[in-house]
């Protein structure tokens, strides 16, 4: 059974530098690139040596979708995972219905039947934070989310939350992946120094 999970970051390595700690998730259709297409859903900075940042991935997702360059959004939907949403236009104008099921009983689609310019972009949030992005649905097309319960960490040197990690400055392409299957609260901690590299570690989960 899927739950909120309560998540404790602590900076125990002996990195100098202040780097930034960034959590994400995937998409995981096989056309999503994490370092093409994914987004830094949490940043974590300022943490000092032994210092501690706590924050909740919760199990409630939402869905919402933006048009004209994100100048324009629809409302935020709470949604569920085998269930279809479309951005339309009723009498109000430009809105996003939830309409049925998804083709597969594991994702959540977002289909756009509206005609605007470069189509809709399609995203995922928690907590107010954006998720994952399908940055082009065209018209009569859709996107399609394939979300696990894991959470993805690295380290960065520029990086801003909410935005794509294609236009950060990373420190390392690989990531730790922290499996959230049945924990409801986990400590990951930052170890190491310069001469042996630094690496992520679960101290702890319940």
């Amino acid at each position: 059974m899927f739950c909120d999970t309560k998540i404790t970051y602590i900076n125990r390595s002996l990195n100098k530098d202040l780097p930034k700690i960034f959590v994400f998730a995937t998409n995981e259709i096989p056309s999503f690139s994490a370092l093409q297409h994914g987004i830094a859903w949490k940043v974590i900075e300022n943490i000092g040596q032994d210092s501690i940042c706590r924050f909740e991935y919760p199990v409630e997702t939402q869905v919402f979708a933006s048009w004209d360059n994100d100048c324009n959004r629809t409302k935020t939907l709470n949604c569920s995972v085998g269930k279809r949403y479309t951005v339309t236009e009723n009498n109000s104008g430009i809105v996003l219905i939830e309409n049925g099921n998804a083709l597969k009983k594991d994702e959540i689609e977002l289909t756009n039947n509206i005609k605007v310019q470069n189509g809709v972009s399609a995203y995922l949030s928690k907590n107010g934070n954006n998720l994952v992005k399908k940055n082009t649905v065209a018209y009569g097309q859709k996107a399609s989310f394939k979300i696990q319960r894991k959470l993805y960490w690295g380290i960065a040197s520029e990086i801003e939350q909410s935005e794509a990690i294609s236009s950060a400055v990373l420190d390392s392409e690989s990531f730790f992946v922290q499996n959230l299957d049945s924990v409801s609260a986990a400590t990951v901690s930052l170890n190491g120094n310069p001469k042996e590299g630094y690496m992520f570690k679960i101290e702890e989960q319940e």
